[in-house]
């Protein structure tokens, strides 16, 4: 293709074959000639809708284990910390539905978003190594990583870190570059939002330092005036969590050392070795569109150059930055036996996008946008398409994130709680997915908390209150510290029997166990 017509920007064929049920900026969709500036935003649009209608066309209930309705119910309760992880997955959950209201596509608006900011923040990032229209290849090859897209949509607190890590990253390498005041208070406030999310972003903490020691004008960067700027930023916003996790004696270091993989140092290898292959396999698919977008005598090498780039070390920022997490999680994994997952490092795709269009233009290729665009315009079709349609795949199979009735089962509930007390459920526990579920599906939202230990998991019930107040509390059948620990609490025992019914599937319907405790008022009005 002439380098003429690669130059001609073409975003409009993307858009043409972009079909979601939303419509998009008809001013975008009439310009043929976008700057790259407008192109970059009109990206990150696009995934924003696509992600947003995949995480509500392909599921009907979120994520099996819960961690996307444990976040909302720990949101109820502002804390500096909770009992498994920092806050900040929970206060992002928390102060999005004070915005916007509880639902499937509130939450997959809110995963998709969280993505979209993290490749923003790329963008930044790559302005610093790359021109213009380099940086928007590398987030077009990021954006189609599965850590920035179908593993994005469980938000959690592995999710948090896609939108914080490039960032952090991006505002460090701008102060040690630049070494401006706002690029050091901003560094320090991304460090500590990142770490808040996971302290698994230690791990970037010391990829960041070990980079600024390997390259001499960082070094030298490291004993300035706004590198101090930077630090006591940092220390500012993480002293109130530090204070609070100090002081627990049942808190995420706790939780950490009790998830700590017990086995052999073989396992300990083999998990790191897993880690390590998943980050650098996770990306292969999307490099298409980075093949598929380079042109010129040196395409094929620059391709080449561009995928094994993770293999071929060099004393540059972008291979250290991409690597070094990477490595830092092997080396930990190892040292510490913990039971390292490959999601942990959903944040790495971004650094190693970054570093594999780096090196295909180092390598000597050019660059058709025209032709990137096209191939952004067919993935997203496709993956807009099927979407619904791998709803109705496990649909017909049966499988819980599809058939699973928890809205229906909170709708029942809070049905039946109307029905007999004239009034809304004030609190709710039990087996802690589907109490967490019907705190964020029933109308009233009742407030969460803890069956098995109230004062670690949700300090912030007050017993006297749910006494007072009543609740229920929602048992699998096969959770019997469950019904053993409700029985304990209330006589009041019911077996609801709930099935869904969505875009045409009437699923099987699944029986759970509810206990009732009557508010103290009807409890006193009932007596003789």
């Amino acid at each position: 293709m002439p380098q003429a017509a690669c130059n001609a920007v073409g975003p409009v064929h993307a858009l043409a074959l972009f079909s979601l049920p939303t419509t998009l900026p008809l001013a975008a969709v009439r310009s043929r000639r976008l700057s790259v500036a407008q192109q970059i935003a009109l990206l990150l649009v696009g995934h924003l809708l696509l992600w947003t209608w995949v995480g509500w066309s392909s599921r009907s209930n979120f994520d099996t284990p819960g961690d996307m309705v444990e976040a909302y119910a720990w949101a109820q309760g502002w804390q500096w910390g909770y009992y498994k992880h920092p806050p900040l997955s929970a206060w992002v959950v928390g102060l999005w539905f004070q915005l916007v209201p509880e639902s499937h596509l509130g939450y997959s608006l809110l995963a998709a978003l969280n993505s979209a900011v993290g490749l923003a923040g790329l963008a930044l990032l790559a302005r610093e190594f790359l021109p213009a229209r380099w940086v928007l290849l590398a987030i077009a090859v990021a954006s189609l990583a599965p850590g920035v897209t179908t593993l994005a949509m469980r938000f959690n607190a592995n999710a948090i870190l896609i939108s914080t890590w490039p960032w952090a990253i991006a505002l460090f390498v701008r102060l040690m570059q630049h070494g401006r005041t706002r690029d050091a208070v901003g560094c320090g406030v991304a460090c500590a939002l990142a770490v808040l999310g996971k302290y698994y972003s230690g791990v970037m903490l010391m990829s960041l330092l070990v980079t600024a020691l390997w390259l001499p004008a960082w070094r030298a960067r490291l004993w300035s005036a706004s590198v101090v700027l930077a630090v006591l930023s940092f220390a500012a916003c993480m002293t109130p969590h530090l204070i609070w996790l100090l002081a627990q004696t049942h808190g995420p270091l706790q939780y950490a050392q009790a998830a700590a993989g017990q086995g052999s140092s073989r396992d300990s290898v083999m998990r790191a070795l897993t880690f390590a292959l998943a980050q650098c396999v996770f990306p292969l698919l999307a490099f298409l569109a980075l093949r598929l977008a380079l042109q010129g005598p040196a395409r094929h090498g620059a391709f080449w150059q561009a995928v094994t780039a993770p293999l071929r070390p060099r004393g540059e920022a972008t291979w250290l930055l991409a690597m070094l997490p990477i490595l830092a999680t092997m080396a930990a994994t190892v040292l510490t036996g913990a039971r390292t997952a490959s999601v942990w490092g959903l944040a790495i795709a971004a650094g190693l996008a970054l570093l594999a269009v780096g090196r295909a233009r180092d390598a000597g290729a050019e660059l058709c946008l025209s032709r990137l665009w096209r191939t952004l315009g067919v993935v997203w079709l496709a993956v807009a398409v099927l979407s619904p349609t791998w709803w109705t795949a496990r649909a017909v199979l049966q499988e819980p994130t599809v058939s699973e009735p928890r809205e229906e089962l909170a709708q029942a509930i809070s049905e039946a709680w109307e029905q007999q007390f004239g009034g809304d459920i004030a609190w709710v526990s039990g087996t802690r997915v589907l109490a967490a579920s019907v705190a964020f599906y029933a109308p009233e939202h009742p407030l969460y908390w803890s069956l098995w230990n109230t004062a670690v998991e949700t300090p912030w019930a007050d017993g006297g209150a749910v006494t007072r107040d009543g609740g229920v509390i929602v048992c699998e059948p096969a959770d019997q510290d469950c019904q053993t620990l409700a029985e304990a609490l209330t006589v009041d025992r019911r077996v609801l029997s709930v099935a869904k019914s969505a875009r045409g599937f009437d699923f099987d319907a699944r029986q759970y166990v509810v206990y009732w405790m009557a508010p103290l008022v009807q409890v006193a009005q009932a007596s003789p």
